[in-house]
């Protein structure tokens, strides 16, 4: 019994004691998170106590960097392209290649290609050049012939039919003068009386024969020679010339013939590639915009002519190729020292150089379109032992390096009439200083003039600029008719540095805030087609375009563009307060709060 009474009050003092922590811990769970609240920095815009957020002007190294990312290739390839001709085809089989990632020795075989079609044609090509070649050894055969017969008929036709001719007049010359002879004999025997007149007229007929036969055989020799010799001889020559043209034409047939024998045959030997120097095999295959594998080198692919398809590149030349945007391509020179980091040796920091930035964008899929990009090489100056090509890497160009200058965020600057302001604290009030900027980066911009190290500016400036006092806007002719004048607005929206803080209680009037909208719309507007392109605006307010383009169609009209307005200088939202400056009231990262910043 008493050790079960003692149990009891042991289990009640422990009951006791737990109720009387859970009434202690109650009130302390409850009060710490109201300390800690209290302890927290107040970061509202919309609280009077805490103000706007202030950050310190810094003097520093100015750094601004393009970053990209890319491949990592080989700066100097051995290309190896397929040589084999379609001969009216799609391209050539490929029946064998060596996998890729091999190391080959100079003369390893590494593609073999299909050359069946191609023995084919040879077959058919070898039946050509044969008959092509009859038909020259017989236009050969003809022209000898031809050569042989001018010579046959001037050193041997021609002289016998004259020689023939020339002793047929010879007999009749001799015959006209015997008869000639025998008819004066004739003639005196008849004037004695001794022969016949009818004797003596045969005697007579006989003269004139003979003569007719003398002038017979002079005339076939004089037709022989004016006539039938120059035709003959020009006949033989021209069948002599035809000939010779004939076999030209066989020859240059049966030598183009021996040509596309020839040329198939070394297309034949070409379906064998080889290295002509030593390296890591690595395939030619190429892929779209959107990752997919266009070319596929592999056994069975097809490969068009002078395609390529392994490359042997060199270890110790390597290179990265970027794309940069078009709104940053401007900035990138070759020379420009960069640093690069791979994926597969993210402890490795390399140095490298831009060698050249391509004058023309690459080409882009239809689904992009729109955005160009520039092909960029980065050399890597000593690339590390195990670097392929393949590689992912991340390439930084430093564009600018500036030491020991003064700077601030993006976010503390605004723009009004052509002049650069950021706003400081004048006492109880707010005051817009006039600077001078210089270059600037996506974070930071350089100050040249107007403020002084450690002097504290308002962060989202452009929050604030209604409620600092600015000089007035000069009229401009571009205002469309029925407008309000730039000095009107200006006269209108321009606050004296007394009546800050009645502006900052929200007490200006609705006309004013509408009228400057239209005018930093229209200042905006920079080529006057009634809308806001992304280009036309600031380089610290096209992070926040998208949030204003509300129906997406790529522009801004005028009613988006004033409710983007309102909504940056609305107090009641505080968390697009923080970042005034970003169109559509996009919040600020927690690495550009004035808090994270060293």
């Amino acid at each position: 019994m008493n050790r079960v009474r003692s149990r009891r009050c042991f289990v009640h003092s422990r009951a006791g004691f737990s109720g009387r922590r859970l009434m202690i811990a109650v009130p302390l769970a409850l009060a710490i998170p109201a300390l800690a609240w209290t302890m927290l920095p107040k970061w509202s815009w919309s609280s009077a106590e805490s103000g706007p957020m202030m950050v310190t002007v810094e003097r520093g190294e100015f750094v601004h960097e393009v970053a990209e990312s890319g491949d990592v290739e080989s700066a100097s390839n051995v290309e190896l392209r397929c040589e084999v001709q379609a001969m009216g085809s799609a391209g050539t089989t490929i029946l064998w290649i060596i996998p890729e990632g091999s190391y080959v020795k100079p003369g390893d075989k590494l593609v073999e290609l299909d050359k069946s079609s191609l023995e084919d044609e040879l077959v058919k090509q070898q039946i050509v050049c044969a008959n092509s070649e009859a038909v020259r050894i017989q236009a050969e055969n003809d022209l000898a012939s031809a050569q042989i017969a001018l010579e046959e008929y001037l050193e041997g036709t021609y002289i016998q039919d004259r020689t023939t001719i020339e002793n047929e007049g010879l007999v009749a010359k001799e015959n006209a003068q015997r008869a000639r002879d025998y008819a004066q004999y004739s003639e005196r025997l008849a004037a004695r009386g001794f022969v016949t007149k009818l004797q003596l007229q045969a005697d007579l007929f006989a003269v004139q024969k003979a003569e007719k036969d003398l002038k017979l055989a002079e005339t076939k020799l004089r037709v022989l020679n004016d006539y039938t010799k120059k035709k003959t001889e020009k006949q033989l020559r021209s069948t002599i010339a035809t000939c010779e043209a004939k076999l030209a034409s066989a020859e240059k047939s049966h030598l183009l013939d021996m040509q596309k024998q020839k040329l198939i045959e070394t297309q034949i030997e070409k379906c064998i590639i080889k290295a002509p120097e030593a390296g890591q095999v690595v395939y030619a295959s190429q892929a779209d915009s959107r990752g997919n594998n266009q070319i596929i080198i592999e056994e069975g692919a097809t490969v068009r002519e002078r395609q390529v398809i392994i490359r042997l590149p060199d270890p110790k030349r390597m290179q990265v190729k970027a794309k940069i945007n078009e709104a940053k391509v401007s900035q990138v020179v070759a020379g420009m020292p960069a640093t690069i980091r791979v994926n597969a040796f993210l402890d490795v920091e390399m140095k490298g150089t831009v060698r050249k930035v391509n004058e023309y964008p690459a080409p882009s899929g239809w689904f992009n379109s729109g955005v160009k990009e520039y092909e960029t090489y980065v050399t890597i100056d000593d690339p590390p032992p195990g670097l392929r090509p393949g590689l992912t890497a991340e390439v930084k160009i430093r564009v600018a390096d500036v030491k020991d200058v003064l700077q601030v965020p993006v976010q503390a600057v605004f723009e009004h009439g052509g002049q650069t302001y950021c706003v400081v604290r004048d006492g109880q009030d707010w005051r817009a200083q006039p600077i001078e900027v210089g270059q600037s980066n996506d974070k930071f911009l350089i100050i040249r003039e107007g403020l002084e190290p450690n002097q504290q500016v308002v962060l989202n400036s452009a929050a604030y600029r209604d409620r600092v006092a600015l000089p007035d806007l000069p009229s401009t002719p571009e205002a469309p008719p029925g407008s309000p004048s730039a000095q009107t607005v200006a006269q209108t929206t321009a606050k004296p540095a007394a009546g800050a803080q009645a502006k900052s209680n929200g007490a200006a009037p609705a006309a004013a805030s509408s009228q400057q909208s239209d005018q930093v719309f229209q200042a905006l507007d920079k080529n006057k087609d009634g809308k806001i392109q992304a280009s036309e605006l600031p380089e610290a307010l096209r992070s926040g375009f998208p949030a204003a383009d509300r129906n997406h169609d790529g522009v801004l009209d005028r009613s988006e563009a004033q409710a983007a307005m309102r909504q940056m200088r609305s107090p009641r939202d505080g968390n697009r307060q923080r970042d005034g400056n970003r169109l559509g009231g996009d919040q600020p990262s927690g690495n550009d709060r004035p808090g994270n910043r060293s």
